[in-house]
């Protein structure tokens, strides 16, 4: 009887084991992050300690060894399967994301009398008339709902004549997308303090994206691509509209292991997607959606960008200090206006370090034009540290440490796939960068018509040459370069 009765127990272990492993090689395939080399291994060893198992339970002096060595594989893949899924479900909180949020405020002067929406119902509001109207309309039928009466309307050109209208008191509140803040502050330094926030309004929109085509085979994950970099100049939520800072188009060829990484100025006077062939900032086609800034520059280059990645402030800082730090040129030695100083080469950085870096342009001659070059050597720098095999290991909790640091319209799986590539090939990955250059002046521009405002006029020579760069990338050529690659091999060592 005792014998049978340790048999049985001993089948219950074989049962227990046997689910445990067909439901981690379950979620190993789902998930499909393990290169095929070690998924076969891992397979292999679950094989053999389950027959081990097996056989040991028909002994009466290797059973309990048996169960002992059962019950710790068992613990094992319960916590590789939740290392998985904790990584996985990460990505898939960052992946396709396809909304944006638009912030509406009514705002009145910081000495007005009224505290609340209630108590402005008699005030003249001030709106734009036509740029993100939709929105506007919004908010102002949400406020005559509350208030169960219509409300008096004057429609001002742009954000400026609207703003101006505030402070020289034609009109007593205006409605305002938060998107513009930055921009107003340009001229109205003081606009956080001088002003007040009496209600808010949230508009969310999908943002159309092209579908990807289906792909049939595992060549597919080799097939070059191009990723759009979008940087925003705020803190907190991203998916918030906001000037797009960061203009990088990452172009990707897996299949060679080059990288192209092309800066476009903040400031490049360039048609936007909605502004009917007017000129603008390409910086202002962020106020309007990722989308509108992909189609903008998609545009300006002749291409099909493929995806976009974008990050603020909070972002870059998270991104930089869960991958431990990272190593990242710079051209010349500064101190910047956030406090931290670099030296000309290569130096160490946290994660307030690198906001730093990335948003210094007063100490250099070419102002904008080398802070965008350093946006560049941030992101190679980030890229050579994410690839490196010390960090791809951890890729589990370091994506949970990064759920809310960025928002990408990549699907899952197709993330996935890449992190499996780069696991399985690790590709000695060649960076170079280039930028659109230009000539300053000033003009008017679809965002603010009513004044004239700094831009840069494109050179057309160089974005024919960029255009060709591009092309060379996808087609799998190289590039010429006469000068050492910053990002080269003998640089790689971010530990």
């Amino acid at each position: 009887m005792k014998h049978l009765l340790s048999k049985k127990i001993g089948i219950i272990f074989i049962i227990i084991q046997f689910l445990f492993t067909v439901g981690f090689l379950t979620l190993a395939i789902y998930v499909d992050i393990i290169p095929l080399k070690y998924l076969l291994g891992i397979v292999l060893a679950l094989i053999f300690v389950m027959m081990y198992t097996f056989f040991s339970q028909m002994s009466k002096k290797l059973y309990v060894l048996g169960r002992v060595l059962s019950g710790i594989f068992c613990v094992i893949m319960l916590l590789g399967a939740g290392y998985l899924w904790q990584g996985y479900s990460a990505i898939n909180n960052m992946a396709e994301a396809n909304v944006k949020v638009d912030e509406l405020s009514a705002i009145v002067m910081a000495d007005d009398a009224a505290q609340t929406i209630d108590d402005v119902g008699d005030y003249n509001f001030g709106i734009i008339s036509e740029v993100g109207r939709e929105y506007t309309d919004s908010m102002v039928n949400s406020i005559q709902s509350d208030l169960g009466k219509t409300i008096n309307i004057t429609e001002y050109n742009d954000i400026v004549s609207l703003v101006d209208s505030l402070y020289n008191k034609t009109i007593g509140v205006i409605i305002f997308n938060e998107a513009y803040r930055e921009t107003i502050k340009e001229k109205y330094e003081e606009f956080d303090t001088q002003t007040r926030v009496l209600g808010q309004h949230q508009v969310e929109t999908v943002v159309e994206v092209e579908e990807e085509e289906p792909e049939d085979n595992a060549d597919s994950i080799k097939k070059p691509f191009i990723v759009y970099l979008s940087g925003i100049d705020v803190y907190g939520s991203l998916a918030k509209t906001s000037r797009s800072d960061v203009n990088i188009i990452a172009v990707i060829n897996p299949e060679t292991a080059q990288i192209l990484l092309v800066n476009t100025p903040r400031d490049y006077y360039v048609p936007l997607s909605i502004s009917k062939g007017m000129g603008d900032k390409l910086t202002h086609a962020g106020i309007y959606g990722v989308d509108v800034s992909i189609e903008t520059l998609e545009m300006l280059y002749d291409i099909d960008i493929d995806y976009y990645v974008r990050v603020n402030f909070s972002g870059l800082k998270n991104i930089v200090d869960a991958l431990g730090g990272v190593k990242v040129y710079s051209d010349y030695t500064f101190t910047s206006d956030w406090g931290p100083s670099f030296t000309k080469g290569y130096n160490n950085v946290n994660g307030t370090q690198a906001l730093a870096f990335c948003r210094e342009r007063h100490h250099f001659g070419a102002g904008d034009n080398q802070r965008g070059k350093n946006h560049q050597h941030m992101v190679a720098a980030i890229f050579d540290k994410a690839t490196s095999p010390k960090i791809i290991t951890k890729f589990s909790s370091l994506m949970k440490s990064l759920e809310d640091s960025f928002e990408t319209n990549m699907k899952t799986k197709k993330i996935t796939r890449y992190v499996k590539f780069q696991m399985d090939e690790t590709p000695d990955w060649n960076i170079e960068s280039v930028s659109a250059s230009g000539t300053g002046g000033k003009t008017h521009t679809y965002s603010m018509p009513s004044q004239r405002s700094y831009v840069m006029y494109p050179d057309e020579e160089s974005i024919k040459e960029i255009h060709d760069n591009i092309q060379t990338i996808l087609d799998g050529g190289k590039l010429k370069s006469d000068k050492k690659n910053k990002n080269g091999k003998d640089s790689k060592d971010n530990n």
